[in-house]
């Protein structure tokens, strides 16, 4: 029990229904053992690892801590036995379209309207848009311990306010944070815009994945390739995890359907210099917090994360969709099964900064 386990069969979800390995859903109580999802009589807490509210001009103050306890999401699961040969082969033919996919979203403006009217209907009709309450405030995380992974953006939290891990960041500003980036670097000369499904650009069809009309992949091999992507090594320290720098990505609502306008999944995401990607995966109607930790492909833009302590789960979007109001995601359910869904983007609540 200490993990999901995948059904087999995977179930027909309902739209905006329970997924497994999401946010701790699935459990009839909503909660995962050890994962802090409000149903310990201490709150979560673990000896020897306190977490202290944050203090002046709102910082969040995690205390004394070795982060790397999740285990867990640094392991490829059994299921990804993609070899090298492979997905190099993916990249090459993922890498190929690159050209082409340039200015994508201005030249299909009727597909990025269709993400948009989704992600409208969602802050117009949400009720958490306008009152977050006191989410990933200082206060929140005393009250919200999970099994954190090594790269963490926690590291970071007594650099900034608690309203920086809101910020909008631009893809320019990106693309001269990581370290990788040259002005020769051609694939990384223009934004991509990843658009899943029918009339996008990223399209299942018949057990095959096209980019850009380009076959890449069987749809088993995708969603390896996501999953290998999304496994990132620990760090060989925790002094190297502190050491490393960490640009917001933001925070967003978490949409699984255009239906799905009362979402109960709220996503935090930052990236550091390495391209390696840390955030918060927090369910309102739990009270359950997870922790996120994926990294951005340098070849192709794409972007790969993994949620909590599921093997099966695997989410992918491209790093200037992350730059924008509404952005498109996949999400793996194993090999088995996907389904596109939606990031909503929030702001910072003045609200909510007072009450922290």
């Amino acid at each position: 029990m200490d993990k999901p386990l995948r059904p087999t069969p995977l179930p027909n979800f309902p739209a905006g229904g329970d997924k497994p390995g999401l946010g701790g859903i699935g459990r009839p109580d909503g909660n995962w053992p050890g994962l802090g999802g409000g149903n310990r009589p201490e709150g979560g807490n673990r000896p020897g690892q306190p977490f202290r509210p944050g203090g002046d001009n709102n910082l969040i103050n995690i205390g004394e801590i070795n982060l790397g306890n999740n285990g867990i999401i640094n392991n490829r699961p059994g299921w990804v036995n993609i070899g090298g040969d492979k997905i190099t082969n993916i990249r090459d033919n993922w890498g190929n379209q690159i050209g082409q996919l340039g200015g994508w979203h201005n030249r299909f403006p009727d597909r990025v309207e269709y993400w948009n009217r989704w992600g409208s209907g969602v802050r117009d009709r949400w009720h958490h848009h306008h009152h977050h309450h006191d989410w990933f405030r200082p206060g929140w995380w005393g009250r919200h311990h999970h099994h954190w992974c090594g790269w963490h953006y926690g590291y970071s939290f007594s650099n900034h306010s608690f309203d920086y891990w809101w910020t909008i960041p631009t893809f320019a500003a990106c693309r001269s944070f990581f370290h990788w980036i040259t002005p020769s670097s051609a694939r990384w000369s223009e934004p991509i815009y990843y658009d899943y499904g029918s009339g996008g650009n990223v399209v299942y069809e018949n057990n095959v994945v096209y980019i850009n009309d380009q076959q890449v992949a069987t749809a088993d091999e995708f969603a390896q390739s996501a999953m290998q992507l999304a496994t990132v090594p620990p760090p060989a320290s925790e002094e190297e995890a502190a050491a490393a720098e960490w640009m917001a990505l933001g925070t967003f609502a978490v949409s699984s359907a255009q239906e799905d306008v009362q979402p109960n999944r709220v996503l935090q995401l930052a990236v550091n210099r390495d391209g390696v990607v840390s955030g918060t995966l927090y369910n309102t109607q739990t009270d359950q917090a997870d922790t996120v930790q994926g990294q951005v492909d340098q070849a192709t833009q794409r972007v790969a994360f993994r949620i909590g302590e599921s093997e099966d789960v695997v989410v992918e979007t491209g790093l200037y969709n992350l730059t924008l109001q509404d952005v498109p995601i996949l999400v793996h359910f194993g090999p088995e099964k996907t389904e596109n869904w939606l990031l909503a983007r929030l702001d910072a609540s003045e609200e909510d900064a007072d009450d922290s």
